[in-house]
């Protein structure tokens, strides 16, 4: 076993439950709900991100 391997999954899985702090925005971001603030913003690139990351996760586990 990959000994990096918990590690990014633990890494992962802390990051996915941080933004369960964020739902109530990300649900507006996804209604549509744009307003253009700074704040969204910063949600917008924290989104993507993570999906950036998620994506580069998931390529590094279907390698194996």
């Amino acid at each position: 076993m990959d000994e990096e391997r918990p590690k990014s999954v633990a890494e992962r899985d802390q990051l996915w439950a941080s933004l369960r702090e964020l739902r109530e925005e990300i649900d507006q971001l996804a209604a549509g709900e744009l307003k253009g603030t700074e704040r969204q913003q910063q949600l917008s690139v924290l989104l993507a991100r993570i999906v950036q990351a998620e994506m580069d996760y998931q390529a590094r586990e279907y390698a194996r």
